[in-house]
């Protein structure tokens, strides 16, 4: 029997791109009030968590168009089109 190791929530973050994004920032935009974190890059995955307009984002990885992200105790996607990242 072959053992096959299953990835477990938060370890995908850090293998989403060949770039280290620790210590990015982004800007929660979006003119619902809040930003949709999803527990995956799209947009059809469970909503985990929400930020408000204005709430400053920690970004960890990307992926086609999506940021890995931290907010207060919550982890996952954001679509790069309601985030403005930070330099």
């Amino acid at each position: 029997m072959r053992y096959q190791r299953k990835l477990t929530y938060p370890e995908p973050f850090h293998l989403l791109s060949g770039r280290q994004t620790h210590g990015a920032t982004a800007t929660a935009e979006s003119l619902t009030g809040t930003v949709a974190i999803h527990a995956s890059p799209s947009s059809h995955a469970p909503v985990v968590g929400r930020a408000p307009c204005g709430a400053l984002l920690l970004v960890i990885g990307r992926q086609a168009g999506w940021h890995a992200v931290r907010y207060d105790n919550c982890q996952g996607f954001v679509s790069g089109e309601e985030i403005v990242l930070n330099y």
